[in-house]
């Protein structure tokens, strides 16, 4: 899809619309799918408008916490240069709680972003598949908690008064709990539906406080992958309404579920028909689970971007630690679905909440690619329970994760050299200073049998 930048006059008919708004954030979106921007007053919108912002090209090396990663070789030896962005027209949107004070527009960069931008990453790999006559529909389904606020401002995992917090009693796909953070539920999709966020439907997940919602499908993938990040923040937002936080962390307690995010992805051809269609399935989605399943392990770093994420990939669990593919089988990493033509699709189930949709999207349309143009076979389906297959297992310890996608030919094939190097330095460093902090339970564990 062709993107349109802001314009003056439409800055000019958005403040007549929504004249309580009083501050809008700016952001776009970096590795990690974090936001980034400045927050201006309404009546700064117009001086903005038409020509952007410049935002400093640092901000694609930036950690989790907001530092840049030297290592990378991308801070001072480049002079830290700025971007020129601008801002996308479709989502200059109100932020639709405690009054619509607050309003958010993304901004993308116009200018060479030096092959890191998460956004135009994604719009290349589609560009391939697009010119070999496919276009991918995509969808992001997030599962998340919701925790009391902590007093000191210190994250806290804590369930809401009212929600079950036993995890041993599984509310799953239940009312109940819906029905105690109705007004939280509401809130959500009140925002979504000023900001037009495809939301579908919402459940009940199975930890204490967790709860999944669904994205409709797109015809454009970098439009499903915003949408994923623009619903966290909804999310968050709808929380922060209700004096609770949300969060996509992947394992936010080792002995609840965690939150995985799930990517649904189907090919049309040019005349609007879904290729994977067949009986059961076309040659032409063999091979793109071919290439999913051959690709899956070397996109681990993609699908478990933090630390926190390794500690997701538990047996038993519904998340899957290997490269296996079955029919409506929910223990497998490429679910296929195939009720109906139309419908045919690959649920890819392997990714955290944590991760950026932008990259997991990316590495998919680059493992679907890479299994067509290869020819390649996923050999056969798996059945029952997909923990005991002898599918090829993937890396689940972080650094094993970040050599084999820092060796990968896959990788550089769908994200450049570039980024394939950069990233991998960025998580290499964030996985060293994670890993070298002493905890307590360190000292619980080890300190006086040592």
């Amino acid at each position: 899809m062709t993107e349109t930048y802001l314009t003056s006059e439409q800055a000019k008919d958005f403040l007549a619309r929504y004249p309580t708004v009083q501050w809008i954030d700016i952001f776009m979106h970096d590795l990690n799918g974090i936001p980034r921007g400045k927050r201006i007053r309404s009546r700064d919108l117009l001086a903005f408008a038409d020509k952007g912002f410049m935002v400093p090209s640092t901000c694609y090396i930036m950690d989790m916490r907001g530092s840049c990663v030297e290592e990378t070789g991308r801070l001072w030896e480049t002079g830290d240069p700025d971007l020129q962005f601008r801002i996308l027209s479709e989502t200059l949107v109100p932020v639709a709680v405690e009054g619509t004070t607050h309003a958010q527009a993304v901004m993308v960069p116009i200018e060479d972003d030096g092959g890191l931008d998460p956004r135009r990453i994604l719009q290349r790999q589609s560009a391939v598949l697009a010119k070999m006559g496919f276009h991918p529909v995509t969808a992001v389904e997030l599962e998340f908690y919701v925790s009391s606020v902590s007093s000191n401002g210190v994250f806290e995992l804590k369930t809401p008064c009212g929600l079950v917090d036993n995890p041993d009693w599984q509310q799953l796909y239940q009312f109940e709990e819906l029905d105690c953070v109705g007004p939280f539920i509401d809130d959500i999709y009140k925002i979504a539906e000023a900001q037009g966020l495809p939301v579908d439907a919402v459940l009940q997940e199975a930890g204490p406080g967790q709860f999944e919602i669904n994205l409709k499908h797109k015809k454009d993938a970098a439009s499903a992958a915003l949408d994923g990040l623009l619903l966290k923040r909804a999310v968050k937002a709808a929380a922060r309404a209700h004096k609770m936080e949300a969060t996509f962390m992947a394992k936010p307690h080792h002995d609840w579920s965690g939150s995985g995010m799930h990517i649904h992805v189907s090919l049309l051809d040019k005349d609007g028909k879904n290729v994977f269609a067949g009986d059961p399935i076309s040659p032409l989605f063999r091979n793109a689970l071919g290439g999913l399943r051959e690709t899956m392990g070397d996109f681990m770093a993609i699908w478990a971007q933090s630390a926190n994420a390794y500690r997701r990939y538990q047996p038993k669990s519904y998340v899957p630690m290997a490269a296996h593919w079955g029919f409506n089988n929910r223990t497998a990493s490429l679910r296929v679905l195939n009720s109906s033509p139309n419908a045919t699709r690959v649920e890819h189930r392997i990714a955290g909440a944590d991760a950026n949709p932008y990259l997991v999207l990316a590495a998919v349309l680059g493992g679907i690619y890479h299994g067509i143009v290869n020819k390649l076979d996923p050999g056969p389906a798996a059945e029952g329970n997909c923990d005991g297959s002898n599918a090829p297992k993937v890396p689940t310890a972080w650094i094993n994760a970040i050599a084999q996608f820092r060796d990968s030919s896959a990788a550089t094939e769908t994200f450049g050299a570039i980024f394939q190097k950069t990233f991998a330095e960025m998580k290499e460093t964030e996985r060293r200073d994670f890993e070298r902090v002493v905890t307590a339970l360190d000292h619980q564990w080890y300190a006086r049998v040592a």
